[in-house]
């Protein structure tokens, strides 16, 4: 929960007592291992989870094995907000690290939502902030040199996992295959290699045990025409509607066909 209340205290100021009762919470900690599902497609998610550590891949695979990745769930992001409509996933997730996680049921996530719209106004944030993200994909992938592709995906995840985790402003973990970065991309993992390698020449990044360093985040922005607009790093003016738990409740359960 750390990690989550890090993240999203970057962008909304949230009385204490909201935060106490998400410490009131029936949180049961879980670690899955890398490769473990966490979500499968057609089933229904019984859970809300808040990662604590680790990283996860929310993904869709055609029937003849071909895997497109939409997002990667990283410190202090919760997923996944369908158990509110419950309805079956139409998407997988699976650890691709270690992932140390707090799970809570999704009978007491829904009370929990309508009981205070402070916390029903902080996941409706939350999961405005992912849509966001959604829609950069789409452009990242359908408009974006493969060389812009690979610059723009590093410096978002930097971005994202220094809001949750502090620390370096310039390193990033980096637990992803050429083959996953390739399935984020559309590219070949090939490809993928290649392009890094002349990121690498260039002198914007460096690579060793793990970790990217990003050498020169001004050209690597330049070069990606990255900002962090859709990312919302910004401080909101946020001021909570009563009527936000519901807007939350019945917004994902008609975007899945749910009318109750």
């Amino acid at each position: 929960m750390d990690a989550f209340r890090n993240r999203l205290s970057r962008y909304v100021t949230l009385p204490p007592d909201v935060w106490e009762r998400f410490d009131h919470l029936d949180l049961r900690s879980r670690v899955f291992h890398a490769n473990e599902d966490i979500i499968r497609v057609g089933e229904k998610p019984r859970n809300m989870y808040f990662v604590k550590d680790g990283w996860a891949i929310r993904y869709r695979t055609l029937d003849d094995g071909r895997r497109q990745i939409v997002n990667f769930m990283l410190p202090g992001d919760v997923f996944d907000l369908q158990v509110v409509a419950g309805v079956e996933a139409d998407h997988s997730v699976t650890a691709l690290t270690r992932m140390a996680v707090q799970a809570v049921s999704a009978e007491q996530f829904i009370h929990c939502l309508r009981s205070n719209a402070d916390i029903a106004s902080a996941f409706w944030w939350a999961s405005v902030q992912e849509e966001s993200i959604l829609r950069e994909q789409i452009v990242r992938i359908g408009r974006r040199s493969a060389k812009e592709r690979i610059a723009h995906l590093l410096l978002e995840l930097q971005r994202r996992m220094h809001a949750a985790m502090g620390g370096s402003e310039v390193h990033l973990p980096m637990p992803l295959t050429r083959t996953d970065m390739a399935d984020a991309l559309g590219l070949t993992p090939v490809h993928v290699s290649r392009t890094m390698s002349a990121l690498r020449r260039a002198g914007l990044i460096d690579e060793s045990r793990g970790q990217i360093t990003i050498l020169d985040r001004d050209r690597l922005t330049a070069l990606s025409q990255f900002d962090t607009d859709y990312l919302h790093m910004r401080k909101l003016d946020f001021v909570a509607q009563p009527e936000l738990a519901e807007r939350a409740l019945n917004g994902a359960r008609m975007e899945n066909g749910v009318v109750r």
